[in-house]
């Protein structure tokens, strides 16, 4: 068990440090992204976001919880997590570039990073820390009505593109897919397993709402920007914004509620 948890934090400071390769990249390297100038917005932000929150979250994370943390442990996981859904959107949705097989790198390895650190976790010890005084109900309640906010308009959105006969542009495409898959689906499956009062059910809702805490300031700033640059506003904004505060307070609950 000792070695697992040892690979596993080793495997997370690459990713860190990959992370940091590529966010400085994006960031300095002029020409890096080809991508259209709205999209460029969403990159520069998303670059920020992870280089000056999601890494040192990480690396603090990693910290606390080889000292015992429980709470660091589970925000551990939750920025690994911001690491895969991250890396997706390189991977499939950034034009091709020098970078790109470092975002496959850095998907692949948080993947697996993310076994490790569930295969090395002992449920039996953790379990009264988890769910005694944890509000599994109202929790699961909002992962539920998330999951319908973004699923729904996703799903409606593809219904008016399958009707219309129209293509929806390239990187629309890459959010469907990718929310439906990697977001909408882990929200209910963690609601369903809270409402159950599955302890997997807490380390899942923390890790996807810790996603859903960093993540929206990407859409959100990144958004504003590329409304900046060239007069392009995603109407899902204020959406993405009431989610993100809901999230926050439902996350910091919960984070309370688990014994240190």
């Amino acid at each position: 068990m000792i070695k697992k948890l040892e690979i596993a934090e080793k495997m997370s400071l690459i990713i860190a440090f990959l992370a940091i390769v590529a966010s400085l990249g994006g960031l300095l390297w002029e020409n890096l992204y080809r991508d259209s100038e709205a999209i460029r917005a969403v990159w520069f932000v998303n670059d920020l976001i992870t280089l000056f929150v999601a890494v040192p979250v990480l690396v603090g994370s990693i910290y606390f919880a080889s000292k015992g943390s429980l709470r660091a442990r589970l925000i551990w996981v939750g920025s690994i997590w911001y690491m895969l859904y991250s890396y997706v959107f390189y991977m499939y949705g950034a034009v091709f570039n020098v970078f790109f097989l470092l975002y496959i790198l850095l998907f692949v390895l948080s993947v697996y990073n993310l076994i490790l650190i569930f295969f090395q976790m002992k449920l039996k010890m953790f379990t009264s820390q988890l769910l005694d005084g944890a509000p599994t109900k109202a929790v699961s309640n909002f992962l539920f009505v998330f999951a319908a906010a973004l699923g729904l308009a996703w799903v409606t959105l593809i219904f008016v593109f399958i009707q219309s006969g129209e293509v929806p542009p390239f990187e629309m495409s890459i959010v469907f897919a990718t929310d439906l898959s990697f977001l909408v689906s882990v929200l209910i499956f963690s609601g369903i397993l809270l409402r159950k009062k599955s302890p997997w059910g807490v380390i899942t809702a923390a890790m996807i709402m810790l996603k859903g805490v960093l993540y929206p300031l990407v859409l959100i700033i990144g958004g504003g920007l590329a409304y900046l640059r060239v007069g392009v506003w995603d109407t899902f904004i204020p959406l993405y914004a009431v989610l993100w505060i809901l999230c926050i307070y439902f996350y910091v609950g919960l984070m309370k509620s688990i014994k240190a």
